[in-house]
C-alpha cells in the first residue's frame, strides 16, 4: 500500500501539464518575459496573421459598392470586310471590290439620384470591415490565453522538475547515511525503491518541460526545433505568486462592455444589417439618372446618305444625350429580402441580450476564481512551509543517524503532496487573472499592462 501511494504522489506531478524546457541554458538563447512573448505573438502568430486577411477582404466590398454607384460605361470598337455597292434609296449597283467597315459605339449610364442608398451600402460594408477586425481582435485573446497557459505551464513543469532533482539527491544521501548505520537491508530496498520512483517521474517531467518550452516557441510564431536548442528561455525556473491588486467586479464589467468582442461584433451587426436594410427599400424605387450614346460607322465600299432622314447603318455618326430614370419591379423578390433583413435583425437582438447575460456569467465565475486562487495559495502555503521544517528535522535526524527509511518516505511523501498541491495553485492563481482578461475582452493583468 505504501508503495501504491508513493507511485499516486509522483504520478500527480505530472497530471495537467502542458510545458516546456530543458536542464541547460543554450548559449544562443534569449531569455523572454511573459510581456515580450505577448508582443511576439500578436506580431508573428500565424493563426492571428491568417485571421487578419478576412479583414482585407472585407475592406473589398467598399469598391465594389463604390463600383456599383459610378457610371456605366459600355464601349465597342471594331473593323470587318465589306463588298462594295453604290447608289441610294432608290437604287443601288454592286461594284464587285471589298474594304473595310469601321464601326464604334459608347454608352453611358450616370446615376444622378439614388436616394442615399449608396451612404447606406457603404456605411454596412464599413462595419463588416469592423466585424472582421473585431474576429482578429478574439483571436488575439485566445492565442494570448494558450500563450499564457505554456509559459505559466513551462514555470510550474520547472518548479516540479527542480523538486524532484533535490529530492533525488536528498534520497541518495539518505541511502548513503543508512548503509554506514548498517540499518536493515528491508529499510535501504525501501529507500532504493523511492529513490528510481523518483528518478522515472524525473525523465516524465523533463519531457513535459521540454513540450511547454516548444509550446510557447510556437505561439511565438517562430521557428520549432526538434532539438533541446531552442532560442526562447523563460525568465524563471520557478512559478511564483506575484499578487495583484483585484478591483471591484463592476469595474470590469464596465470594460466588458467596452472591449468584448462578441458583445460589440452582435452590435455592430445589427447597425450593418439595418443599413442593408434600409438599402433594400430603396433599391424599389426609380433611380435618376443621365444617359449618354454615340455611335459611329464609316466605309469608303458604301457610298454616304447624307440625308438625315434615312438610315445609313455603314456611314453615321451620332450623339444623344438625355436625362431618365430606371425602375425595376420584380413583384416579390426584393420583399423576401427585405423579409429575410427583418427576421435576421431580430434574431441578432435576442443574440445580444443572451450574449450579454451570458458573458456576464463567464466573467462572474473568473472573477471568482481569481478570489478563489489567491486564498487557496495562501492556505497551501503555510502547509507547504510547515511540510518543509519537518522535512528539515528528518534530514537532521538522517544525518545522526536517528531516523529510519520509514519515516523518511513519509517526510518526503507527504512534502511532495503539499509540494504539488502548493505550485498547483500558484499556476491556477496565475491562470485565473489569464481568464479574468478573456473574459473582459482585454489585458486587465496589473503586471501585464
Amino acid at each position: 500500500m505504501r508503495l501504491i501511494a508513493i507511485t499516486a504522489t509522483f504520478l500527480i506531478f505530472s497530471c495537467s501539464i502542458a510545458m516546456c524546457e530543458q536542464e541547460e541554458t543554450p548559449t544562443n538563447s534569449r531569455v523572454v518575459s511573459l510581456k515580450e512573448a505577448i508582443q511576439l505573438a500578436l506580431k508573428n502568430n500565424l493563426e492571428i496573421k491568417t485571421e487578419s486577411y478576412k479583414s482585407a477582404i472585407a475592406a473589398t466590398d467598399l469598391t465594389l459598392i463604390r463600383g456599383e454607384l459610378l457610371p456605366k460605361i459600355s464601349t465597342i470598337v471594331g473593323v470587318g470586310p465589306i463588298n462594295g455597292k453604290k447608289g441610294n434609296y432608290a437604287f443601288y449597283q454592286d461594284q464587285n471590290t471589298w474594304g473595310a467597315e469601321y464601326i464604334g459605339s459608347i454608352e453611358a449610364k450616370i446615376p444622378l439620384f439614388v436616394w442615399g442608398r449608396g451612404e447606406n451600402l457603404k456605411h454596412a460594408a464599413q462595419l463588416n470591415t469592423e466585424l472582421n477586425k473585431l474576429d482578429v481582435n478574439k483571436k488575439q485573446n485566445e492565442i494570448i490565453l494558450k500563450l499564457k497557459e505554456a509559459y505559466y505551464g513551462w514555470q510550474y513543469a520547472l518548479s516540479l522538475l527542480d523538486f524532484v532533482s533535490e529530492t533525488q539527491k536528498d534520497l541518495e544521501d539518505a541511502v548513503k547515511a543508512l548503509e554506514k548505520k548498517n540499518e536493515k537491508k528491508e529499510d535501504l530496498l525501501r529507500l532504493e525503491v523511492f529513490k528510481y520512483q523518483v528518478q522515472e517521474k524525473r525523465i516524465e517531467i523533463l519531457k513535459s518541460v521540454n513540450l511547454a518550452q516548444m509550446g510557447v516557441v510556437f505561439y511565438l510564431g517562430e521557428e520549432l526545433k526538434l532539438d533541446s536548442n531552442s532560442a526562447v528561455q523563460n525568465e524563471r525556473l520557478w512559478i511564483e505568486m506575484d499578487p495583484r491588486e483585484l478591483k471591484s467586479a463592476n469595474y470590469y464589467f464596465d470594460l466588458m462592455n467596452q472591449a468584448s468582442p462578441d458583445l460589440i461584433k452582435v452590435n455592430l451587426g445589427i447597425q450593418a444589417k439595418s443599413d442593408v436594410l434600409i438599402a433594400e427599400k430603396k433599391s424599389t424605387r426609380p433611380v435618376f439618372g443621365a444617359l449618354l450614346k454615340y455611335d459611329y460607322a464609316q466605309t469608303n465600299q458604301r457610298t454616304a446618305q447624307n440625308n438625315p432622314f434615312i438610315y445609313d447603318p455603314y456611314n453615321h455618326s451620332s450623339l444623344a444625350a438625355g436625362v431618365g430614370l430606371t425602375w425595376d419591379i420584380d413583384f416579390g423578390v426584393g420583399q423576401s429580402k427585405q423579409d429575410k433583413l427583418v427576421l435576421e435583425i431580430a434574431e441578432l437582438k435576442s443574440k445580444q441580450l443572451y450574449a450579454k447575460e451570458g458573458l456576464k456569467v463567464l466573467l462572474s465565475k473568473a472573477y471568482m476564481e481569481v478570489g478563489e486562487a489567491q486564498e487557496r495559495a495562501e492556505t497551501l502555503k503555510k502547509a507547504y512551509k510547515s511540510a518543509k521544517k519537518w522535512l528539515t528535522n528528518i534530514e537532521t535526524s538522517v544525518g545522526l543517524g536517528l531516523t529510519p527509511a520509514k519515516d523518511i518516505i513519509d517526510a518526503y511523501t507527504t512534502r511532495a503532496l503539499v509540494f504539488k498541491d502548493y505550485y498547483e495553485s500558484l499556476y491556477r492563481y496565475q491562470m485565473s487573472w489569464a481568464r479574468l482578461s478573456e473574459a473582459t475582452g482585454q489585458e486587465v493583468d496589473p503586471l501585464l499592462q
